[in-house]
C-alpha cells in the first residue's frame, strides 16, 4: 500500500484535488522521468512517493515541495517550522534586464532593410 496524505489520498488523487482537474498518469510518470510500466509498479510499493518523487512532481506541477512532504508524512509541520526558523533565508529576486543606453527616439528609427514588407 503506497503512502497517502493526511486525508488518505494517494498522490494522483491529491494532484487531481490540488490542480482542480483530472491529472493523467502519463503526466505523473513523465514528471518522474520513468516509463509507464515502472510507474505502475512503483505506485504499488509502500514507500511511494518518496521525497525525490515528490520533488519532481512539485517542480513539474508548480506545487510546494515542503507542503507535499508534510502532507505525505515525510516531514512534520513542526520540523518544517524549526527548519525555517533555524536557517536564515535570503530571498533571491528575478531582476529584469534594463537597457543601460538611452532609449532611441521614434524619429531616429529606420526600417530594417532585411525585413519583409507588411
Amino acid at each position: 500500500m503506497p503512502r497517502t496524505d493526511e486525508n488518505g489520498r494517494q498522490l494522483k488523487t491529491l494532484l487531481d484535488y490540488l490542480l482542480d482537474g483530472d491529472i493523467e498518469a502519463r503526466d505523473i510518470y513523465d514528471a518522474l522521468g520513468t516509463s509507464s510500466s515502472t510507474y505502475y509498479r512503483r505506485v504499488k510499493e509502500h514507500d511511494y512517493p518518496n521525497a525525490e518523487e515528490l520533488r519532481l512532481v512539485a517542480t513539474r506541477f508548480g506545487l510546494s515541495y515542503p507542503d507535499l512532504q508534510v502532507r505525505f508524512g515525510l516531514m512534520s509541520r513542526e520540523e518544517l517550522e524549526q527548519y525555517i526558523e533555524a536557517n536564515s533565508f535570503t530571498l533571491a529576486t528575478i531582476n529584469t534586464v534594463t537597457a543601460t543606453r538611452n532609449p532611441v527616439k521614434f524619429s531616429e528609427l529606420k526600417p530594417r532593410l532585411d525585413a519583409p514588407p507588411l
